[in-house]
């Protein structure tokens, strides 16, 4: 569906339709989907809330467009209902509701003054969702109230900012804790080899001492000033007996 229809065609259309009637009243869209304020990018930057595709809505009178408009959302609930002009009389029109094909490029929250250079939104052929009866009366604007049509793709725009930096885990900083404690064995095998490093030490340094010790008993066996009396041999040897076999001391004396 070819949304692009001349302005001026469209104002005559709804002039000749109401000429019979009451005067185009404001007629107010219920409904209408609420997309609040976002932020986009590493800086934050404030956007307008708004569909990503917007619905086309027209009115037609039989077969003839009598009024359209684009809606792209509500930012708030505090924000007016959009409105469509429809003639205070006794009618029955046809509600024709389409989704546009195109994205609607989020808008910054403050518009500049001067936005004659803006690109208009382009709605791209649109796609009829549904289509509705509207009766209306002559003094009855409740009757002249459309009932928001929820679109295929009702998606607001929504913030895109960067992913923030995950917190660090309450457990990161026990498992190097976990590797010095294993790295500590190697420590505690070094401190036994110090510790006999140690002892070889102290041994080394008394050595000198033990053969002082040996020399103070050999003393007191041979006397004060005395050389060392020789150890008692074993009950084998019998070299200091007379009468040991072997014995080079000769035959005894015998008696006449």
């Amino acid at each position: 569906m070819n949304l692009r229809l001349g302005a001026r065609a469209l104002a005559l259309l709804f002039l000749s339709s109401v000429a019979c009637g009451g005067p185009p009243t404001p007629s107010p869209i219920e409904g209408e989907p609420i997309c609040p304020d976002f932020e986009i990018g590493a800086a934050r930057a404030p956007m307008r809330g708004s569909l990503r595709f917007p619905v086309a809505l027209t009115v037609r009178d039989g077969k003839d467009p009598i009024t359209r408009t684009t809606l792209t959302g509500r930012r708030s609930k505090d924000d007016p209902a959009s409105r469509i002009l429809l003639g205070d009389e006794d009618a029955e029109y046809e509600i024709e509701w389409a989704q546009c094909e195109n994205e609607r490029a989020p808008r910054a929250r403050k518009q500049a003054r001067d936005t004659k250079d803006a690109a208009e939104y382009e709605c791209g052929n649109a796609a009829v969702y549904k289509t509705d009866k509207l009766v209306t009366r002559k003094g009855d604007a409740a009757s002249r109230t459309v009932r928001f049509a929820a679109p295929p793709k009702p998606e607001c725009w929504e913030s895109e900012l960067p992913p923030a930096d995950a917190p660090p885990s309450p457990d990161a900083g026990a498992e190097p804790a976990a590797a010095d404690a294993g790295a500590a064995e190697p420590v505690a095998a070094d401190a036994g080899a110090g510790a006999a490093d140690a002892g070889a030490a102290g041994a080394a340094a008394t050595g000198a001492a033990a053969p002082a010790r040996v020399d103070a008993g050999a003393s007191r066996d041979g006397g004060a000033g005395g050389a060392a009396k020789p150890l008692p041999r074993a009950a084998g040897g019998d070299a200091g007996s007379p009468r040991a076999a072997g014995s080079d001391a000769g035959p005894l004396p015998q008696g006449d």
